[in-house]
């Protein structure tokens, strides 16, 4: 292997890429992967580091690796504690890493009913209601969405959730106001585009044109980026 160049290197067991590393990085990506590959979890440093100077080395296939460590680390911790909060961290990086079945099984088991503390309650229900929506399970995550906001009114991520789920399923006006909500609570406006892009790059094309419409509608400025999507597709299919 040279210096600077992994070689048909991922650590997932996948077919392989070969790609660059500049020199002073070399070690340092080196050492993270090789950790990744024996299932070792990266520190907080680690994660700042590849989401800073080493962020093109943070690819999906690092990324999912980084998150399904991190799952089954906090599945153990629920495991052996009984903790809802250790079921809901580990929920939270099995969605991220496409898991979001395993999720959906490990906050079934949480008798919702015997948690007292409703911010406790609200998290897994908010949890839980995202994994559905990744299910496409849109009903049971608008109830869960709905329960957590009632739970704990003036925490935004509830109203994130019933925002993402509104616009998915077409409720634009809804889910508009539900983000709007969530902004007032707390939310940035900057992870509130990052949803709805998110949303929009995941949709089909019909749903596309429904969502520029709309977006374009309430804030052509804000919004300008879905004009250029349409340009660049409108280039693409010439």
């Amino acid at each position: 292997m040279e210096d600077g160049k992994i070689g048909d290197f991922e650590p997932t067991g996948r077919k392989r890429k070969s790609y660059f590393i500049e020199e002073d990085c070399f070690p340092k990506v080196m050492d993270i992967l090789r950790r990744v590959d024996r299932g070792t979890r990266l520190s907080e440093k680690d994660i700042v580091w590849l989401s800073t100077k080493g962020k093109e080395y943070y690819t999906i296939e690092l990324r999912e690796e980084y998150h399904r460590i991190e799952a089954e680390f906090y599945a153990c911790e629920f495991k052996k504690s009984k903790d809802p909060w250790s079921a809901v961290n580990a929920s939270s990086h099995y969605r991220k890493c496409g898991r979001a079945k395993i999720a959906d099984s490990m906050l079934t088991a949480i008798a919702l009913s015997k948690l007292k503390n409703s911010r406790l309650k609200s998290a897994v229900c908010t949890t839980h209601g995202g994994v559905r929506r990744d299910l496409r399970e849109y009903d049971d995550a608008l109830r869960l969405g709905d329960q957590a906001h009632r739970l704990t009114p003036k925490d935004f991520r509830p109203c994130t959730l019933l925002g993402a789920v509104n616009i998915e399923i077409g409720n634009y006006d809804l889910g508009q106001a539900w983000y709007k909500k969530a902004v007032e609570l707390g939310a940035s406006e900057k992870s509130v585009d990052d949803d709805l892009r998110s949303i929009f790059m995941r949709a089909d094309k019909i749903k596309q044109e429904e969502m520029r419409n709309h977006l374009l509608r309430i804030d052509p400025v804000r919004y300008s980026w879905v004009r250029r999507k349409a340009d660049k597709n409108r280039k693409n299919n010439q």
